[in-house]
């Protein structure tokens, strides 16, 4: 790290103002003595010495100022170049004045204490003892030369004392400053580094990215987000003028604080886009992070799965009719050549029977068919709960006490109401069918977090193995003769259309199907 990045700009100034100091110092006191010569603590025949002293020192001082203002030596060297002037021209005014005695010495205060900036004490110290040893010598030289007492060497005494003390604390002052300068210098290259990176992984993503402030100025895209959008970004670009289908997006989010899930295009022929907005505070007026992704080949790859399932589906329903119609087919031929009254009933009830089971196949069909009829609204679990268990013990014959029901308040969902009475009735119906059919054997509770809830359906019956846990969502995957297998199939499909999730917990007690919502409020 250079020095002009870790050398804090407080240095730089105090050099500036030392060498206004200076300037100030070395005129003022040239200007005085020739204005004012009678009045200069100064010998007749020192007067032109001294004028001339002073000059030169100003002089000095305007060299050391420029060399300061174009900052091509290195501030070290420009401050030992400045304390080694100030010493000596100040020494030299002061043993062409009065010594000590005339006060010059205190001027040396002030270079003392801008050594202390240099990054050895030792050269520090050393600015001290110099300037110590020259008002020792200028005293001495005066006591040789008249009977002096010895207050001009306390006086002496006391300044150097205090050279020193300004030293050292100068120094620790400066020495902090530099090590906070250091830190900071440190702290900018990693935020700099990791701007860098940041800025590379934007780039690499294979989304494109905008970055909005609060009026829709683009801050920040990356290519994918140029070639989506067909236009090239610049600081002042706005969404208004550079995407006005992403600007109308922008505008609702602000407003609603969601977005609409179908895609958007910028151009007719263009790839189908969807955007997502992240906001940079938490209150959406300070900005967000725009995340734009090209739906156009995920919505032919989920066209493609969706046929493949389909297919599959037909396949599998096709087998699971053709079944009961054999069944069905077999008996009616005995039932005409049978004319016992036993058998017959017995061949009826296999007829009907069967019926019974195409009849349930296509009434799940048809509910697989009605997933994507999506009408979602605000639902109450302590409302739409009690009100299905009474209706479903109704329907099913459940005795009174066998289903206990825990809803926690405020406890709700953003659902299709048609679609979860459906996936009740289903998990509810299984339930029945393989719990121990007691008081409190099937147990539904409803507990609610940040954004959302979890209904969970409970029953008593032996838990599901973990093999046949591999296979329970899966069409016609059944191992109830009198079920058709497309249930648990069907409640998976419906909840995914609402953006719940239907899952089974394993629990060693029972059976336990977990409905999570993560939206309670549409």
């Amino acid at each position: 790290m250079t020095e002009a990045a870790t050398l804090p700009e407080s240095f730089w100034r105090s050099l500036r103002h030392l060498n206004q100091y200076r300037l100030f110092l070395a005129f003022s006191m040239t200007i005085g003595v020739w204005a004012f010569p009678q009045y200069a603590p100064i010998a007749e025949d020192h007067i032109q010495l001294f004028l001339a002293s002073g000059v030169l020192y100003g002089t000095a001082a305007i060299l050391l100022s420029g060399m300061e203002r174009m900052r091509q030596i290195a501030f070290n060297k420009q401050l030992y170049a400045q304390v080694g002037v100030d010493v000596i021209a100040i020494s030299w005014l002061m043993h062409l004045s009065s010594g000590i005695a005339g006060g010059l010495g205190l001027l040396l205060i002030l270079p003392v204490a801008a050594a202390g900036m240099l990054p050895s004490i030792r050269i520090v110290l050393a600015v001290a003892s110099l300037a110590t040893l020259v008002m020792l010598f200028e005293q001495a030289w005066r006591a040789l030369g008249s009977e002096l007492g010895l207050g001009g060497f306390v006086r002496t005494g006391l300044l150097s004392m205090g050279l020193f003390v300004v030293a050292l604390l100068s120094h620790v002052l400066a020495k902090g400053a530099r090590s906070a300068a250091e830190f900071a210098g440190e702290k900018a290259q990693l935020a700099e580094q990791l701007a860098r990176i940041n800025a590379r992984v934007i780039q690499e993503l294979p989304f494109g990215v905008l970055v909005v402030d609060r009026t829709g100025r683009i801050l920040l895209a990356n290519s994918q987000a140029e070639e989506q959008l067909r236009g090239q970004f610049h600081t002042e670009c706005t969404l208004d003028r550079c995407s006005p289908p992403l600007a109308e997006l922008w505008a609702g989010w602000r407003r609603a604080g969601r977005v609409p899930s179908h895609p958007f295009q910028v151009t007719r022929e263009g790839s189908r886009l969807r955007a997502r907005f992240i906001e940079l505070e938490p209150e959406r007026e300070a900005g967000a992070i725009v995340v734009i992704e090209d739906v156009t080949e995920l919505e032919a790859e989920a066209q493609r799965m969706k046929l493949a399932a389909l297919g599959r589906l037909t396949a599998n329903l096709a087998h699971e009719i053709r079944n009961p119609l054999s069944a069905v087919n077999h008996a009616a031929q005995l039932l005409k050549e049978e004319a016992d009254a036993e058998v017959r009933a017995r061949l009826c009830k296999i007829i009907e029977d069967n019926a019974h089971r195409l009849n349930w196949l296509v009434d799940d069909v048809l509910s697989l068919n009605r997933r994507d009829r999506l009408n979602c609204e605000d639902l109450l679990a302590a409302e739409i709960i009690p009100a299905f268990v009474d209706e479903f013990r109704r329907n099913e014959g459940v005795p009174e006490g066998a289903i206990q029901v825990e809803i926690e308040p405020d406890s709700g969902f953003c659902f299709d109401r048609l679609h979860l009475q459906q996936i009740l009735w289903n998990l509810c119906r299984n339930a029945w069918r393989y719990c121990r059919k007691q008081t409190g054997s099937i147990r539904i509770s409803v507990r609610h977090y940040e954004q959302g809830a979890d209904l969970d359906i409970f029953n008593d019956g032996p838990p599901v193995g973990a093999e046949l846990q591999l296979h329970l969502f899966e069409p016609f995957y059944t191992t109830d003769q009198k079920g058709s297998g497309l249930g648990l199939y069907i409640s998976r499909e419906l909840a995914e259309a609402n953006q719940a999730q239907l899952r089974y917990v394993d629990r060693a007690d029972g059976a336990l199907f977990r409905l999570s919502c993560p939206r309670s409020i549409c």
